[in-house]
């Protein structure tokens, strides 16, 4: 076997299906979906630690994958309700998403493929081009001022020239829901380094606690930085996938309060 299977979230992976977790990484304490369970409280980053959605706990694992799975060359990522599909998936488009095919739980057994314990490649969802850009989508879905204090943060710490900043917020194309995904481990490690080292905006005078649904507002801005690092400097060789939620709705509904 060489790849290691994460589910990460506040809620188990379909009882049926835990066969296909080898871990199950949370901020909180739930039952089923996995024999082998880490909890990450968000309380681990600071009293605004729940404003980096599952990044905290994807740090936590990035700094632990060497021990945890020694001999993977792959880590698949998942959700509870959300999966890359590495095969195309015939099947319903959500309503308010339509870059995300929709399937009910029950047909998981078909897409047992997407979590073989034997990838051949990273695969991530496939990326989805905005007319507007990526800024003029943040713009309509959160809290423009975040994105942009973040951009500022990243320059100042320089990990970000003003043309590779120039070039983050002109961008047009977004992977939605990147965090999950097939990512080759000496990767995955490099990448979420760089990220951690971004989500320090959060103990920055720039941050801004945010309520309901932008609660999570540098989870949502580390997507779109993970996003561009991907299309930028990982995408050759790597094949993209079908974003697919498990779901018995078509309708997309984000989770808008802190889960404890």
């Amino acid at each position: 076997m060489n790849t290691f299977n994460v589910c990460i979230g506040h809620k188990p992976f379909p009882e049926k299906y835990a066969d296909l977790v080898d871990l199950a990484i949370g901020p909180n304490v739930y039952s089923g979906g996995c024999k082998r369970k880490a909890i990450v409280p968000d309380e681990l980053y600071g009293e605004h630690g729940h404003a980096l959605s599952e990044y905290g706990q994807l740090f936590w694992l990035a700094n632990r994958i060497d021990a945890l799975a020694p001999n993977a060359s792959y880590v698949n990522l998942f959700q509870y309700r959300r999966f890359v599909s590495t095969t195309p998936v015939n099947g319903e488009r959500a309503v308010n998403a339509d870059w995300m095919m929709v399937i009910p739980e029950d047909e998981l057994d078909q897409h047992r493929a997407s979590f073989s314990r034997e990838q051949p490649g990273a695969c991530f969802n496939t990326p989805i081009r905005f007319g507007h850009g990526v800024l003029g989508q943040y713009a309509h879905q959160h809290v423009l001022e975040d994105m942009l204090n973040f951009t500022k943060f990243l320059m100042e710490i320089e990990m970000f020239s003003p043309d590779q900043a120039a070039k983050f917020l002109r961008y047009e194309h977004l992977i939605p829901a990147c965090s999950c995904g097939v990512y080759e481990v000496s990767m995955f490690k490099k990448l979420f380094a760089y990220l951690e080292r971004a989500a320090d905006f959060l103990h920055s005078p720039y941050f801004i606690a945010r309520e309901s649904y932008q609660r999570r507002s540098v989870g949502y801005m580390l997507e779109r930085l993970q996003s561009f690092i991907i299309l930028e400097l990982m995408s050759d060789g790597a094949k993209f996938g079908q974003n697919v939620l498990i779901s018995d709705v078509s309708h997309v509904s984000p989770t808008t309060e802190r889960v404890n």
